[in-house]
Parts: structure tokens; C-alpha cells; sequence
């Protein structure tokens, strides 16, 4: 086991080359941002199945409240609208192509 750990230290010294610290910043940037946007992408659809389930999605009131809300209410209708534009592509070109 001793070994093993020896040769890999020495592996990760000798025989892998390193980002400098810009690269692997820039990098990093770019991973915190596309975390961010999966997060909220997961959340958006989230909110949308939670809707879906429990009816509101199609409740008049629940989107008379979203508008009432301001900018995060508005920013829901948008987000379901983008979803199910989404999801009608997404089958469409499933079951849309055949030869």
C-alpha cells in the first residue's frame, strides 16, 4: 500500500501537467456559472411538476397571483412557457421523424 501511494505521488509530480493559476481560475468560473444555471434550470422544473401535480398549473387564481408577485411571478409564467415550448419540441422531434 506504501508503494502504491510512493508511485502515485511521484506520478502527480512528475508526469502530470498542471493548469497555470489563470487557466484553472478562468475554468473554475465557468463551472460556478454552469452550476448556478443547472441549479436553477432543476429548480424551475421542479416548481413546474410540483404545479403540475398539485393542480395549480392550471388554476386561473395561481397566475393571477404570479402576476401580482412582480418580477419573480413574471419570470415563472415565462419559465413554464419556455417548458412546455420545450417539451413539445423535444417530442415532436421524437416521434416527429420517421422514414
Amino acid at each position: 500500500m506504501l508503494t502504491y501511494v510512493r508511485e502515485s505521488w511521484e506520478e502527480l509530480k512528475n508526469n502530470v501537467t498542471w493548469l497555470n493559476r489563470e487557466q484553472a481560475s478562468n475554468l473554475m468560473v465557468v463551472v460556478a456559472v454552469f452550476s448556478i444555471l443547472f441549479a436553477l434550470a432543476t429548480w424551475g422544473v421542479d416548481m413546474f411538476f410540483s404545479d403540475l401535480i398539485t393542480g395549480k398549473l392550471f388554476d386561473v387564481d395561481t397566475y393571477q397571483n404570479f402576476w401580482s408577485t412582480g418580477f419573480f411571478g413574471v419570470l415563472r409564467i415565462v419559465w413554464y412557457a419556455f417548458l412546455v415550448f420545450a417539451i413539445a419540441v423535444g417530442v415532436n422531434s421524437f416521434f416527429g421523424k420517421k422514414k
